[in-house]
């Protein structure tokens, strides 16, 4: 569980270094690229902090789904006024879609998925993580390129 913790503080670290770059440069933006950038940055963040949440707090699914809303609401506000409806419809599919990986992984039994072993669950928690974790890397190094161009 330590490792979940420690790919959460990298991914909000580099969530908080994308909001502020998007505070600084707001009046750059124009609304094709606002779109873009408020659907991936909020879908994917919202997707991989659910899924943190759910793997860490498994009875916490609403609040999971509450949280990809305030990320998807934050980013949204954050830019320009029609992309506060893009922002909460996108935080709250990712978090939506997070909390239901999520709780498959913890219970493989709810697809009628063959429970081998804890520890093959416990792998697989751990290496969507990891992979979770670079892909919203991947994401927002992109983005943050984007900002550069």
């Amino acid at each position: 569980m330590v490792l979940i913790i420690l790919l959460g503080c990298w991914n909000f670290a580099a969530l908080r270094s994308i909001y502020r770059i998007c505070q600084k440069k707001y009046v750059l933006f124009d609304d094709r690229f606002t779109m873009t950038l408020c659907m991936n940055t909020a879908m994917i963040t919202s997707f991989v902090f659910a899924l943190y949440v759910s793997f860490l707090f498994p009875s916490f699914q609403v609040a999971s789904i509450m949280l990809g809303l305030g990320i998807g609401w934050k980013f949204g506000t954050v830019l320009k006024n029609p992309a506060i409806l893009t922002g909460l419809y996108n935080g709250a599919m990712g978090g939506i879609m997070g909390t239901m990986l999520g709780v498959v992984l913890k219970n493989p039994a709810l697809c009628n998925i063959p429970i081998e072993s804890d520890a093959m669950i416990a792998a697989n928690m751990y290496s969507l993580s990891l992979f979770a974790a670079g892909l919203h890397t991947l994401v927002m190094g992109l983005i943050r390129y984007s900002f550069t161009v």
